[in-house]
């Protein structure tokens, strides 16, 4: 099914350029014969140059893209030459790091270590992209508008851990992270619904605990706290894929990865959904008192 779809998508991509393409050349081809109507050699270099600036276009990017340095591909096991060649090129990728602070990665314990350095790093983003995924949607409760932010958020943070990782990832790279990243976190989830609930109810239990415990009319702030917790999840769910994608010795399944990527993820949501909590309680404690005092803000200033 998967197979049929990329081949369905691919052909769908082939028509649209070959249909952008054959529109293009229409329009240049019409805009040379205007120019040949005030002299046909004007007409005839127009079109030679409308020519060359299209197939630049075409092949440029291509060239580019080819002439990119290869992206480091995990081995299928932790030993043999592959496995050895494949330390030595990111030992050279660590050093080079400056997220690291060991002078020289040569040892394969200096990688694990230089590894967990930029783990923590790396962890650090994914929890602040995490909590601005939470408060921005608990309180803007915008379903489309909130759907096109936590894309967007979620593709932001890939690329910065793209950086952390890698601090020049080339084309090639990004290509793979965020192709894999999207399939292992979205297309093939492996949530079921009362799994994610399941997950989703004990944060709660644990994060906001006593933080709306006292405060009258919670029904607005557990509903704010519910899509603030779900956007949140699915953040750090994005991140941790992107994170073991980044920091692998070896290849593992998407299977592994998925599962191991929802464990962690579930197990920082608490701590977010405390922090957010608190933060949401005081904005929406606040906005009655802001709204009365405004009347009396403006006579203050009227009086002056």
């Amino acid at each position: 099914m998967k197979k049929q779809m990329k081949t369905v998508a691919a052909i769908a991509a082939l028509a649209i350029t070959i249909l952008l393409i054959i529109v293009i050349i229409n329009q240049a081809v019409q805009f040379s014969g205007v120019l040949a109507t005030i002299h046909p050699l004007l007409g005839q270099i127009s079109l030679i140059l409308f020519v060359l600036v299209i197939l630049t276009a075409l092949l440029a990017p291509l060239y580019l893209y080819i002439r990119l340095p290869s992206r480091l591909i995990p081995p299928d096991s932790e030993e043999g030459p592959d496995y050895d060649r494949y330390m030595d090129k990111l030992s050279v990728r660590l050093s080079s790091n400056p997220k690291v602070s060991l002078e020289k990665v040569v040892s394969e314990e200096e990688i694990h270590l230089a590894l967990k350095e930029l783990d923590a790093e790396s962890d650090l983003i994914i929890k602040k992209t995490a909590y601005r995924a939470f408060i921005t949607t608990a309180i803007s409760q915008n379903g489309a508008l909130d759907a096109l932010f936590i894309l967007g958020l979620q593709f932001r943070l890939i690329w910065e851990l793209a950086r952390v990782y890698s601090q020049r990832p080339n084309l090639k790279e990004l290509s793979f992270l965020y192709t894999n990243v999207m399939v292992t976190a979205f297309i093939a989830s492996s949530l079921d619904e009362a799994e994610y609930f399941e997950i989703l109810e004990s944060s709660m239990s644990q994060g906001v605990g006593s933080v709306i415990s006292m405060v009258p009319g919670t029904s607005l702030i557990v509903n704010s706290t519910i899509t603030g917790s779900s956007n949140a999840f699915l953040t750090l769910r994005v991140g941790k894929v992107a994170q073991k994608y980044c920091n692998s010795l070896v290849r593992k399944e998407r299977q592994t990865i998925r599962n191991s990527a929802t464990t962690e993820a579930a197990k920082m949501l608490a701590g977010i959904i405390y922090d957010g909590t608190k933060k949401l309680v005081a904005h929406l404690g606040s906005a009655p008192i802001r709204m009365a005092s405004r009347p009396f803000m403006r006579k203050d200033k009227g009086s002056e």
